[in-house]
């Protein structure tokens, strides 16, 4: 037939994937990076929290570090470990059933309530905070994978300290050595990344001491 003209063969098309599939393989990795990065940040936050503390006490800056310690638990923390030290030492000393026994302690206990209320407070957590173990270079253990290495100019084999999640809401500071007389310090969670220095485990030597 004239005039008539022949279609072109119709080829295949490439395939296209569907707008949409670009846009949710887009959402499925921006959340799995959120997720990762929420989980970093989550899991690094006590170290940041430390980290903060330490700065505040080589800056002298008591109000800083007072804002990473929960005073009612410490002193609370400090108060049953000193009484049951000196109960303990009141009837080693004096007897069991010594009626002078529970006298003493009744007034131990109402001076060492003063005593602890003096020392756990913002100047008094500072100068014992500066002289523990948050005073000196870290140390990687089995729980922790990042090594400080020591500023130049300082003693690299001086106190070395060892921090690590005790639990999921409690994260434990004490020297390298280990040793079980040694004491801590303990950060609890507050919320989801912040975290309180809310006990310290004394040592026994310190506790006797006392």
């Amino acid at each position: 037939m004239r005039g008539a003209t022949h279609a072109a063969p119709l080829l295949p098309r490439p395939f296209q994937p569907c707008p949409d599939e670009y846009l949710l393989k887009k959402i499925t990795i921006a959340a799995a990076v959120a997720v990762l990065a929420f989980a970093a940040a989550t899991w690094a936050s006590p170290y940041y929290a430390l980290h903060q503390m330490k700065t505040a006490v080589a800056e002298r800056d008591a109000a800083a570090l007072a804002g990473h310690v929960d005073f009612p638990a410490l002193r609370s923390n400090v108060k049953d470990q000193l009484a049951a030290t000196m109960s303990h030492s009141i009837s080693a000393v004096a007897g069991a059933d010594n009626p002078f026994a529970a006298m003493g302690a009744a007034l131990g206990n109402a001076m060492l309530g003063k005593m602890v209320d003096a020392m756990v407070s913002p100047a008094g957590v500072e100068a014992l905070v500066s002289k523990s173990a948050l005073n000196s270079h870290p140390q990687t253990d089995a729980n922790d994978s990042v090594q400080a290495s020591a500023p130049a100019g300082q003693d690299k084999a001086g106190p070395k300290y060892a921090a690590s999640y005790a639990a999921w809401d409690r994260f434990v500071i004490r020297p390298a050595q280990r040793q079980d007389d040694a004491g801590a310090l303990v950060l609890r969670r507050h919320g989801l990344w912040s975290w309180k220095l809310s006990e310290i485990e004394l040592s026994k030597a310190m506790a006797a001491a006392r």
